[in-house]
């Protein structure tokens, strides 16, 4: 029996998962639990070796970033895919590694790769979900590359040095893999028994590109802003300007949400630096205590990206204070270096896409919100052939409600700041009235008339005709 969404539950989402529902938190807490149990089994299989053989500890800490990096996403289903990645990781890890390294002998051929290997990976979203697993295969080494530099230690030498990055890339995929099925299979997390709804894919807009093209051409440009202004402005730390208009950019629903997703990067930044200079000044530390203390951090950060970007920009960015190790007298110099750079690549980020193919925020929520109309009209439709509510419609229902909550944050602000001179046309009330229909759809007691009546309604403020 489907249960519609309650909408005073403003923190509690709940979800039909194997027929048990599970609020927000808990889910988000069980995430948390097994992706830093990965990232704390890499780091302990792969450090003691560094030591070891002398390779320093930025081969464990990548072990770390990318175990964290693929607790985000969905662990292969099937034993090809698995070891297709298993394969690709460790590979892509290594050229990325040496991206990284030709960043820090010739940074004008190394940001032009590492900005084309970025773009490559959204790009390859054009074909697919296969395009979309080897993209973020891509991807997701040389983000972390960006932000855990592999060093080739005297000790060591390029080929342990390189050994190990290979070596960090399967243990981080072996270790996600392996903690994710023993989650499944115990009961820990909870996996959906109905069917996966695919949507059909986007169509291209008016200027004859497909949506990943156009997202792959911003990107393009806000790295290549980052790049310039960085090494000009600061050359010392134009990772923090990259870094920031990479996470600003990518997947950015519309120029609203790059700017809302900008303010929240910002914020929470300030918060994770100044954090970082207190804590630097007023209290020293060991090594041990910093590891623990990173570790905490980013359990806390994982757990509470469920709920907003800024909290998980916050903690990461105190990580990264912390595994740099400025000095107590640096602490507070630092801090507005940092902050400027995070803002400036922000603002790299927004420009690209207010300017290069740009499509409105309103746009997008009026398109999610006829998406979901299409559907419901099907789902009503097929009452008379057949059971409506059966599983494949229940997973459409679920994946219409994702793609409206993607887009509502930044449309809510919105409405906030300009209060009373909101309508019933605004896109947050749009999504809304859609919301609500989808919460009635679920509910088998709902009376079809009673939802056609207010699926006409929310069509005609879709034609902007009166309510």
């Amino acid at each position: 029996m489907f249960e519609p969404r309650n909408k005073n539950l403003s923190g509690v989402q709940r979800r039909r998962w194997g027929g048990v529902y599970v609020t927000k938190r808990a889910e988000a807490l069980r995430q948390a639990v097994v992706t830093i149990a990965g990232a704390l089994v890499s780091f302990a299989l792969i450090y003691p070796l560094c030591v070891r053989f002398g390779a320093g500890a930025s081969p464990a800490v990548l072990a770390v970033a990318l175990a964290i990096g693929l607790g985000r996403g969905d662990q292969p289903a099937d034993a090809s895919s698995l070891l297709r990645k298993l394969v690709a990781l460790p590979l892509v890890a290594l050229a990325a590694a040496a991206v990284g390294l030709t960043l820090v002998a010739q940074p004008l051929a190394g940001a032009i790769l590492f900005t084309a290997g970025i773009v490559l990976s959204i790009w390859l979203r054009n074909f697919g979900a296969r395009g979309r697993e080897v993209g973020r295969v891509v991807a997701l080494p040389f983000i972390t590359m960006l932000v855990v530099p592999v060093g080739i230690d005297s000790q060591a030498g390029p080929a342990v040095t390189a050994a190990f990055v290979i070596a960090a890339g399967a243990v981080a995929m072996i270790c996600a893999s392996i903690l994710s099925r023993i989650a499944s299979r115990t009961g820990f997390l909870r996996r959906p028994t109905e069917p996966r709804f695919v949507p059909p894919p986007r169509e291209a807009r008016a200027t004859g590109l497909p949506v990943a093209t156009r997202m792959a051409l911003q990107m393009l440009v806000a790295l290549a802003l980052a790049f310039g202004i960085g090494f000009l402005l600061l050359p010392a730390h134009w990772s923090w300007v990259v870094l920031s208009a990479f996470i600003v950019c990518s997947g950015a629903i519309g120029r609203g949400d790059a700017i809302y997703k900008g303010i929240l990067r910002v914020a929470g930044a300030a918060c994770g630096t100044l954090a970082a200079a207190l804590l630097q000044a007023v209290a020293p530390r060991n090594a041990v205590e910093d590891a623990v203390l990173i570790f905490a951090l980013l359990f806390a950060g994982i757990y509470l990206r469920a709920f907003s970007y800024a909290y998980w920009a916050a903690c990461v960015t105190l990580v990264f204070a912390l595994l740099q190790g400025d000095q107590h007298g640096a602490a507070f110099a630092t801090f507005a270096l940092r902050l400027g750079g995070i803002a400036i690549g922000a603002l790299c980020a927004i420009a690209a896409t207010w300017f290069v193919f740009p499509i409105r925020t309103e746009q997008v929520v009026r398109r999610r919100v006829a998406d979901a109309l299409a559907a419901l009209r099907g789902i009503v439709a097929a009452g008379g052939t057949g059971d409506p509510w059966h599983p494949r419609h229940a997973a459409m229902l679920d994946h219409h409600a994702s793609e409206l909550d993607r887009v509502a944050p930044p449309v809510r602000l919105h409405r906030r700041v300009i209060g009373s001179k909101s309508g019933a046309d605004h896109p947050a009330t749009l999504i809304e009235r859609a919301q609500e229909l989808l919460a009635l759809a679920r509910s088998e007691s709902t009376d079809r008339a009673h939802l056609g009546a207010k699926m006409r309604s929310l069509g005609s403020l879709l034609r902007g005709e009166k309510d």
